[in-house]
């Protein structure tokens, strides 16, 4: 529920004109999108202000605090690197705003926030202010022209069954080595053959041009590639995923697993290697908790091992080693609720 927009001067609104919730956002659409998730699974007006500028992967974080002026919400939700915004929020209103933060907190003690809902790939110990969920809140896209999109793939003769393949890019955890490229073009053009398929891919803002170049390279099935261009509108990966038979997707981005998970299409994840010198970096954190609990030392992130969890219930598989064994259940999926209503309580 929309209410005046918090960048006119403080002045000029009127004490009703403050939204209980403030989402305050950066500018990475996956992270956005679910804090806008849980404001309308809440169910109270909010307002949303964009007070970072963040890297497409890792980097600093550029703060824009001019919004930042009364009247104060009972409430913010920060998402990752936004919390230090939250943080000056709260300092700003002597108090009066309460933090929930969606992903691992950095900076501060973890009893400095109200509420912290880790990501399912964060390592992070339990607490009472600790709130853990199974998937990220990152709803299914759609296409407004999926069926014009259809046409044009059948008359260019790309047969069924279609694998949608969405390929993301470089972390601070993953590298993307082009052997894991070629590997992943290797096993996902094997795979297409033995169905008798096509394949349609689509890139990300982090896909390199050298990562889609050994991709093509490498493939030798028919295939409909889409590289990714910011604010287009014709993206076709809306479109890409309804259309699919099954949905494989690189596991760097737990948002597009979840993503792609609430399609309902069968989902496989082509797991890409954490780097040597982060998987010594999370054991070095492993070591010292009370540091990563005071906020001194960042939580770490194992991606790889919420993905085996999947596998293990059958929720996903993993390309080229299994097979997903358990539909999309939406009873099951009850996260985001759950979420909402522990929040609700705070206000």
């Amino acid at each position: 529920m929309a209410v005046r927009n918090l960048s006119e001067p403080a002045e000029e609104q009127e004490p009703s004109a403050a939204a209980p919730v403030w989402l305050l956002t950066g500018n990475r659409p996956g992270e956005v999108s679910q804090q806008r998730a849980l404001a309308d699974a809440i169910g109270v007006p909010f307002q949303e202000i964009q007070v970072a500028t963040l890297a497409a992967a890792g980097g600093r974080a550029r703060f824009d605090d001019s919004a930042l002026h009364p009247p104060w919400p009972r409430l913010a939700i920060s998402f990752g690197k936004t919390l230090p915004m939250a943080l000056a929020l709260r300092k700003l209103s002597k108090g009066v705003t309460r933090i929930v933060q969606l992903g691992r907190p950095r900076g501060v003690h973890r009893n400095e926030i109200d509420l912290i809902v880790p990501m399912p790939q964060d390592v992070m110990r339990d607490a009472p202010n600790v709130h853990r969920i199974r998937m990220p809140f990152n709803g299914v896209r759609r296409h407004a022209r999926t069926d014009e999109v259809e046409r044009r793939l059948l008359a260019a003769g790309f047969a069924r069954p279609y694998s949608t393949l969405i390929i993301g890019g470089r972390t601070r955890q993953h590298a993307f080595a082009e052997h894991e490229i070629t590997e992943l073009a290797d096993r996902i053009g094997e795979r297409v053959r033995e169905r008798g398929g096509s394949l349609l891919v689509s890139t990300s803002p982090r896909t390199s041009t050298e990562t889609i170049a050994s991709f093509r390279q490498r493939l030798r099935v028919p295939a409909l590639i889409y590289e990714f261009v910011p604010d287009d509108r014709d993206n076709p990966l809306g479109a890409y995923m309804q259309l699919a038979d099954e949905l494989v997707v690189t596991g760097d981005s737990a948002s597009m697993i979840a993503e792609c998970w609430r399609s309902g299409r069968p989902l496989l994840v082509a797991p890409m290697r954490t780097s040597f010198r982060y998987r010594l970096v999370r054991r070095m954190r492993s070591l010292v908790p009370w540091l990563v609990e005071r906020g001194q030392v960042p939580a770490s992130v194992d991606i790889e091992r919420w993905i085996l969890q999947l596998e293990r219930q059958g929720d996903v598989g993993v390309l080229g080693r299994s097979e997903p064994r358990r539909a999309y259940d939406a009873q099951r999926d009850d996260d985001l609720q759950r979420t909402a209503q522990r929040i609700r309580c705070l206000l």
